[in-house]
Formats: structure tokens, sequence, C-alpha cells
């Protein structure tokens, strides 16, 4: 079994508790690694918690139970709206040298020839550099969000919903960007996603969340021909009909 990049131990998060009123558990117990070089999907309908578990391992909540523990440097974050995520003032050049000037320590030539490096392995022109997101179709702009994500070269990703936004013939184009990327870079993904049909065609192993727990954890193969939990099932019932 390859290294974990990424350990998750027993995270509770609740949200909402002021003076005697309750607060709302959103995550119950969750535990589960992700390893080197792995695609983990992770699933479950709106509400189940997806989002909040990705908050937690980008350091983006506090006093939350157990423990996240990165075997890396903190992960990198592709997100579902590709329009929303990218800067409509600054041109596609800028947005993604950004990271690297946040970084410090990198000459302006050594970040240009880094931001077409990364232009080129994403499948676009160094003419890109000098369009604004709007000039660009949203595979384009997606193309440019996973750019700028990788740029700093990390080596975990968390890819929300990563082609939710897109037909059919170009999500299937950036699955095969993100699995190529994956190969050539290093990468592990946390792939979430509410389309068990693209968790089946990227995924190596899958997590499946329901109202905050784990309730099935499996390789995608087994998940998909023997699953066993009701949820599960009702997923994958949904998704074949």
């Amino acid at each position: 079994m390859p290294d974990p990049v990424l350990e998750v131990k027993g995270l509770t998060v609740g949200y909402g508790a002021v003076g005697k009123k309750k607060g709302r558990q959103v995550l119950h117990d969750v535990s589960f690694a992700l390893y080197r070089g792995e695609i983990l999907g992770l699933v479950g309908e709106s509400g189940s918690g997806k989002s909040t578990l990705c908050k937690a391992i980008l350091g983006m909540l506090s006093g939350y139970r157990g423990e996240i523990i990165h075997h890396t440097k903190r992960p990198q974050m592709v997100f579902q709206d590709p329009f929303g995520s990218l800067n409509p003032a600054k041109q596609v050049g800028w947005i993604i040298e950004e990271p690297l000037r946040a970084m410090g320590g990198i000459e302006k030539e050594e970040r240009r020839r880094r931001v077409l490096d990364m232009l080129a392995r994403v499948g676009l022109s160094e003419e890109y550099a000098a369009r604004r997101p709007r000039e660009l179709s949203g595979g384009q702009r997606q193309r440019v969000a996973i750019a700028a994500a990788l740029i700093a070269q990390p080596e975990l990703v968390i890819a929300d919903e990563p082609v939710s936004a897109l037909d059919v013939t170009i999500q299937a184009q950036i699955l095969t960007l993100l699995q190529t990327l994956g190969r050539e870079l290093g990468l592990s993904y946390l792939f979430v996603s509410h389309d068990l049909n693209v968790v089946y065609q990227i995924c190596d192993r899958v997590l499946v969340l329901y109202e905050g727990r784990i309730v099935e954890e499996n390789t995608v193969e087994a998940l998909f021909a023997h699953p066993q939990a009701d949820y599960t099932r009702s997923l994958i019932e949904a998704a074949e009909g």
C-alpha cells in the first residue's frame, strides 16, 4: 500500500450551538486515508457533509473534534464553477501566476516560464495568457482553474464537482486531463461528486457520505458490483435510471 498523503481520524463537526440551543452535527466520527497517487471519490447528496469535510481538510474550519493529518503541504482546490472562482478583471496569465507571487522568492521570468508550461500542460496555447475569463468557454475556464491550482506544485488536489457545470463531451475531456496530470505530476485527488457515473470513470476508491457519516468505503469496481449500504444502492440505481 502506498504512503498516505492525508489521514482523517474521528472527525466530528457541529454548527450552531449558542447558549442553551443545541447545535447541529454535520460530520460524525469520519475516518479515512487518501494514498499517494490515488483518486479517492467522495459521493453523497446535497447536505450530506461533503463541503464541510472539504473545508475542514483545507483548514477553513476550527473547533472540530478529531485529527486531520497532512503528509504533504496543504492541498489546492479546483471548484465547481470556474467562472466564479476566476477573477474576471484579470488576464489568465495573471490568474495562474498569482499563487507564485504569493509564495515569493521566484523571479518574474521564472514565474512566466512556469505559467506558460502549465498552460501547455492543461491544453491551452500561450495566447490564452492574455485573455480574460469571459472570453473563454466553460471547458477552457476549468482548464485555467486547474492550472492555477497546480502551479504551486501541490501533491494533493481537492476537486469539488469539477465537471458538473460542463456538457458531457467537455466533461470527458476534463476527466482525462485530470487523470493525465495525476500521472505526470504524481498527484493525489479527493474527487467530490454527486454523479456516480463520473465517479466510476475516474476514481480508484469511493467513500459514500450520508447524513455526515461514511456508510460505505470500497474500490470503485466492488462498490458498483456489490454495494453494501441501502443508501449506496439507491445512488447507483438513480445513476443507472
